[in-house]
């Protein structure tokens, strides 16, 4: 394994509560950076008002107080300025790229942009209709239909149930909700700016004093994270009705492990033998010696108070029994007994060698510094990742298997014909069928 060395930042707190990190990195004369929000996500929409969180984000390009969206989209043009605000689950994240000559009229729009921005009404609307235009075309998707189930199902009564806004709560929702929002929830106070280039840290870190250090405090944006889901009991599965499918899509999924648990590394090198990738387990047997599928993989999916381990495979309507039989026997299987020797190397050494390459820009560090800010973890954490994978053992492997991948808990959702489907499911345990318009309250 060849040396790696991610670049360590520096920090400096502003009067505003903001703090400002910088890393030098990369070789191309452009800066990546972004201003993360906690608690500014789709787990702080008010009741009733599902789809605030990303309305918000999608409109702080529409204009801001001083330009509307033509003269902001044509300011961000003359300095070929890439930004986008964008709303995930527990948090929203403004992005920017800039060439690192014009990084103090970059981070000058860029402020202007996430801190005054206008939210005009008719923008609020324009974007409210486009999401519930979106929201009707992905509903016709089996894969969105049958994600947006088990979900709902797996996280029973908590924010993360929710994959997508509702239609009633774009509807319900004003301009008047989106700067509430935006003030509540998108305060400089507790927030982190990120800046990454290939200039020096002091250099980075002086032009975003300079643009972002006159701006007062604003008061803080206090939030609570989202308490961690109850705990699921059995196995339950779930049919999705399409009458005119001609392939069942089959979704497994369990509670499984947080970003910030320490058996997290050992979790995901376990992960990439069973289903990771096409010489996974599960893709090798499914698809490549019984050809029951195009392509069937799995995944640890961390959240910042919960996270799953979930599988997918995608079958001929005919082939429904045997697909899921396998697909089930399989994990349970890996569940009991873990890697071989073979698979667990096999996945070490890709482990090792793809995260050089899915680091190797500035915006990818920015991402990684992101999400490790997000989860709370340490500040070597992304510096020492590749030694953690290297150091896992198969036995370790096979002990977290064991413990997050076994399907005896959790929800199986198939959507596909519930006149051929709906037998197959029941013989594997009780099923509930839905209707392929899914809730809209």
């Amino acid at each position: 394994m060849r040396p790696f060395p991610l670049p360590p930042f520096v920090e400096q707190r502003l009067p505003s509560g903001l703090a400002v990190r910088a890393a030098r990195w990369g070789k191309r004369p452009s800066v990546s950076a972004a201003l993360f929000f906690p608690g500014a996500g789709s787990v702080s929409d008010p009741e009733g008002l599902a789809g605030l969180a990303e309305v918000t984000s999608d409109t702080f390009l529409d204009g801001t107080l001083s330009k509307n969206g033509q003269a902001l989209a044509e300011a961000m043009d003359d300095l070929a300025l890439s930004c986008g605000v964008s709303a995930g689950y527990d948090s929203a994240t403004a992005h920017l790229s800039i060439l690192e000559r014009d990084l103090a009229e970059g981070l000058s729009l860029f402020a202007e942009i996430v801190t005054e921005p206008a939210f005009r009404e008719e923008e609020v609307d324009r974007n409210r209709r486009r999401h519930v235009d979106s929201l009707q075309e992905l509903r016709s998707e089996p894969e969105f239909l049958g994600r947006e189930r088990l979900l709902a199902e797996l996280y029973q009564g908590h924010p993360y149930a929710h994959l997508a806004p509702t239609e009633k709560g774009l509807t319900s929702l004003s301009a008047g909700d989106v700067q509430r929002f935006y003030s509540s929830r998108f305060t400089l106070d507790g927030a982190t700016l990120i800046l990454v280039g290939p200039g020096d840290e002091e250099t980075l870190l002086s032009a975003a004093v300079r643009v972002f250090g006159s701006i007062p405090p604003s008061g803080s944006a206090t939030w609570t994270p989202p308490s961690p889901p109850t705990p699921r009991e059995g196995l339950a599965f779930h049919l999705i009705d399409r009458k005119d499918a001609v392939q069942t899509n089959l979704l497994f999924a369990r509670p499984a492990i947080r970003l910030a648990d320490p058996l997290y590394a050992a979790a995901v090198v376990a992960n990439q033998s069973l289903g990771g990738g096409a010489s996974s387990r599960l893709f090798q047997v499914l698809r490549e010696e019984r050809g029951l599928t195009y392509g069937t993989y799995s995944s640890v999916s961390p959240r910042l108070t919960a996270g799953h381990f979930g599988a997918s495979i995608d079958c001929r309507t005919d082939a429904t029994r045997e697909a899921l039989s396998g697909l089930l026997d399989l994990i349970q299987a890996f569940a009991a007994e873990g890697p071989t020797e073979e698979e667990h190397s096999r996945s070490r050494r890709y482990l090792t060698g793809s995260f050089a390459i899915s680091h190797e820009t500035p915006a990818a560090v920015v991402q990684g510094e992101v999400s490790r800010i997000q989860h709370g973890l340490p500040e070597d954490t992304w510096r020492t990742w590749r030694d953690r994978v290297d150091r896992t053992t198969r036995e370790e492997a096979r002990d977290v298997a064991a413990r997050l991948f076994s399907p005896d808990i959790g929800v199986v959702t198939a959507v596909g014909q519930a006149s051929v489907v709906r037998p197959i499911l029941e013989s594997f345990g009780p099923t509930t069928v839905w209707d392929s318009d899914g809730p809209r309250d």
